[in-house]
């Protein structure tokens, strides 16, 4: 299984975590980290390894961060490097629900590829017409 960690600014990887639980039940491997302006990039990092030790089941880590270029994806990359983990920018709740089920079927990597496609897939303009 494949172990995730969700991470974004303020409390929004908390609430997604939170919400995904409130309709899944606990899921196993499965931890957020909040984050906020005053953390300093080397907490941050320390935070988001020891969390890649604590859900690592030994089939890899996705980490899914709430947007690219910012401090929490950056400092999730940087553990990523050391570690092995994947790291997919952009997490959405679509996201998060299908990587519940697929982590069982395959490796961290393909599991990373794949979301990014369904995550792709899955973002609509409601009203367009």
């Amino acid at each position: 299984m494949v172990g995730i960690i969700v991470i974004g600014h303020g409390r929004v990887a908390v609430e997604m975590v939170q919400t995904l639980e409130s309709v899944l039940g606990p899921i196993e491997g499965l931890e957020a980290i909040a984050t906020s302006y005053e953390d300093r990039p080397e907490e941050i990092r320390e935070r988001v390894a020891a969390a890649v030790r604590r859900v690592d089941r030994g089939q890899g880590v996705i980490i899914l961060t709430d947007m690219l270029g910012d401090t929490p994806t950056n400092q999730s990359l940087a553990v990523a490097r050391e570690c092995g983990a994947e790291v997919v920018a952009g997490v959405n709740m679509p996201i998060l629900i299908m990587l519940t089920t697929a982590r069982d079927q395959m490796d961290a990597r393909t599991v990373a590829r794949f979301i990014q496609r369904y995550g792709q897939e899955h973002i609509f303009w409601a009203t367009g017409r």
